[in-house]
Formats: C-alpha cells, structure tokens, sequence
C-alpha cells in the first residue's frame, strides 16, 4: 500500500480542523461556551501548551481574557491599550511569532512577568474590517517544534472566522442594547400616552355630575366585547382607546344642558346631540395608531335600523366598532343614575337590550355581551363587567342570568320607559 504525500496529510487535518471550527462556531451553544471550545480546538490543533483568548472592549479600551488553557490567575491579566497601539495592532494582520518580535511585547504593554506567565509564541490579532476585536495567545508546541508558514497561515484563516464571530456577537449585544433602550423609551412613551388618554377621559366625564366614570366603563365593557369577539390585541387596545375618548365632544357642551333634570328645549337638544360631530373633528386631527377611533366617536349614537345620528347609517354601514360602543354606551347610561332618571334595574335593562336588538343594537355583538355576562356569572371567565357594576345591580344581574333570563332573544311584552324627551340612553 502506497503512502500518503504528509503535505496532503497535513492539509486533509487543517482542513477538517477548519471545518470542525466552523460547525463549533455556528453552534446555538452559549456564546461563551463556544470562545473557549474554539480555544481548545486551536491548541489541539497546534498541539500547543496552553492558550488564552482576549476581547477588547472599545469604551474602556481594555482586553480582558474570555477564555483560557493552563494558563492560572489569567483573570488579573487586563491590559490597557491606547489608540495608537490598537492601530498597529490591526495593521499587523497576521500571527506573529512573540519569539522572533520583542516589538510586540512593548507594542500591548505586557510585562515580562504576563508573557511569563501566558508562557506565549504566538501572538494573533483578532480584525473584521479594521475592526480590533480582540488577541489570542497560544504557547509553544509540546513538541517544540517551531510554527511554520503553513501553520501561521492556518492560523489567520482560524483567527478570521473566530473575529467574525466577536463580531457578530459585539453587533448582536449593541443591537439588544438598543433595543432595551428603545424599548424602555417606548414603554415610557406608552405610559405618558396612555395617562393623557385617561387625563381626557376624566375631563370629559367631570362635565357631567352624574356620570363619573363612564368613559372608563364604556372602554372596558367596549374591549370585553371585542375580545369575546376574537379581535386581535391591536384591535382591542384601539376600542380600549375609543371608550375613553368616544364623548370628547361633550367638552364643548355647555355643562348645564349636560346635567339638565328636566326637559330639554329643541335648541337644547340639538346642541347636545352635536358632540359625537364635535368629538370627530377633534379626533380626526390626531394620529392615532389605529384608524377608526374617530368614526367611533362620531357614529357611537347610531342605529342599525338607520334611526340614529348623526348620519343615520344604517345595518353593515355601521364599523363593528361602532356597533359595541352603541351598545356599552347604552348598557352604561341604562344602569347607572341619570340627571333626568335614576338608573333602571337589572330586569329593565335587559328588557331595552332585548327589545332594541336589530333596531338600536346589532344581534352579534348582543349575544356576545350577554354571553360574557353568563361565563362570568358561571365563573368561566375572569371578571371584567361585573366588577364595574353597582352591588345591588350585579347582584340583579346575577339572579337574571341564574334565571335564565339572557338565553334568549324573545323581546319582552313590557312597553318600553321613556322620560319626557330625553332618549333612555
């Protein structure tokens, strides 16, 4: 049998060493893990003594050991660079013999008693793009055999793929930093966003004596709804956001029309119900993240039989949005205390829910309501309506649905409460 050409051996080794290299640095293992695994396969590779790995850090302008190989105490080995040694670090390109090169020595600013202890030969400049990243070090052979031109060539390619690899990770740190930072401000941002959104909210509600709250109410009932709907998250926080803001428009209501316990004249009337057109044209002129917020605020008193206003839309012409603003608005006002009624019980709001189904409310978003009522009266859903409700109301609300009053859609007999010329919403 013939022998193998050693040069072919030697190059078969290097190449399987290389591609071994490169399977180790393209692993998912943590990142550390795989700096030292690649020192190791370097120092096998060389059959070297021992080996240290170093990353520079470019604000303090330090390297610091991340890896090593019978090297001891190598934790106290941090070496301040200044700028000019970096340049002349990264125009050395290629490993250098330590033996051979007392420039180096001085060049990192390494005393004797650090090169005697790292015991080095070989000095190997970590670059990506004139970019330092760090040093490695290895020791004699166990041989003692001198590093040769093939071995110091093998070397960059090695060294290359390993800066690559620093690299990568430094803009994948920087990366994540940045987003943490941006992140943070987002969330920041978030909050002052949300806490101006419920400022307004408060403000609008402050008009009216009576109803403290209910923007806040209409906007969790709005994403309950939603959700039972099976709208997605941004679609949620969008109707979340309408409820607060859904009667902006009340702001430029004269305050005494609002909270009026008697008849309104016609005049009075009209005023009154121009906010839902006063509230689009104040929303319409911010940039909302989502885009329906002001056709909310606008259409939240119309009908899906086409008797609302202020356009008087009629069945699909109403957004889906609209459609559960009418009805959380109107379960609202019906259940609590009003200037010029007080609030209706449990059995009478059910009863209006009922007999405006397909007239005032729409049919789906009417059993979605009345089915988030039933899971959580039965415990299948975490509480997001009941807790909102007056005691003596939920309690009402609890016996009609134990009752089973909301399976179905039967309207009731009952005629219909009207108070002088208010609407019982």
């Amino acid at each position: 049998m013939q022998n193998t050409d050693p040069r072919l051996e030697r190059l078969l080794f290097n190449l399987d060493a290389l591609a071994e290299l490169g399977e180790e640095l393209t692993s998912q293992k943590d990142f550390n893990r795989v700096i030292k695994s690649s020192l190791y396969m370097i120092i096998g590779t060389f059959s070297a003594s021992k080996g240290a790995m170093f990353q520079f850090d470019h604000e303090q302008k330090i390297v610091h050991p991340i890896a090593s190989k019978g090297i001891v105490n190598i934790n106290d080995m941090t070496m301040k660079l200044k700028e000019e040694t970096v340049e002349e670090i990264i125009s050395l390109k290629t490993p250098i013999d330590i033996k051979n090169n007392d420039k180096v020595a001085l060049l990192i600013g390494m005393g004797k008693a650090d090169l005697e202890k790292l015991k080095a030969r070989i000095l190997i400049p970590l670059v990506v793009r004139e970019d330092f990243l760090g040093l490695i070090f290895i020791g004699e052979k166990f041989s003692r055999e001198a590093y040769t031109k093939d071995d110091i060539r093998l070397l960059s390619v090695i060294a290359h793929n390993i800066a690559v690899t620093l690299h990568s990770y430094s803009l994948l740190k920087k990366l994540m930093h940045k987003y943490d930072e941006n992140k943070k401000l987002y969330e920041n941002l978030s909050h002052i966003y949300y806490d101006t959104i419920h400022a307004f909210a408060t403000a609008i509600d402050a008009k009216d004596a009576y109803t403290k709250g209910h923007s806040h109410r209409v906007s969790a009932y709005c994403a309950a709804i939603a959700s039972e709907m099976t709208w997605s998250h941004k679609e949620l926080e969008g109707i979340r956001i309408a409820g607060l803001l859904h009667d902006i428009g009340k702001i430029a209501i004269d305050k005494s029309i609002i909270n009026k316990d008697n008849p309104l004249t016609k005049n009075e009337f009209i005023e009154l119900n121009s906010h839902p057109v006063i509230g689009y044209e104040i929303l319409s002129r911010v940039k909302f993240p989502w885009t329906e917020i002001a056709k909310i605020s606008r259409c939240h008193h119309e009908r899906v039989d086409g008797k609302g206003y202020p356009d008087g839309l009629k069945g699909n012409k109403i957004p889906c949005g609209v459609k559960i603003m009418t009805l959380a608005d109107s379960f609202d006002a019906m259940s609590t205390d009003r200037p010029y009624r007080p609030a209706l019980s449990a059995s009478e709001v059910l009863i209006q829910l009922k007999e405006n189904c397909g007239k005032q409310f729409d049919k789906d978003v009417l059993q979605s309501f009345f089915s988030i009522i039933r899971k959580e009266v039965y415990g299948e859903n975490r509480p997001a309506i009941l807790p909102l409700l007056r005691d003596s109301f939920a309690y009402q609300l609890k016996s009609e649905v134990l009752n089973g009053s909301i399976n179905s859609f039967n309207p009731s007999k009952s005629r219909r409460k009207r108070v002088a010329n208010h609407t019982i919403v």
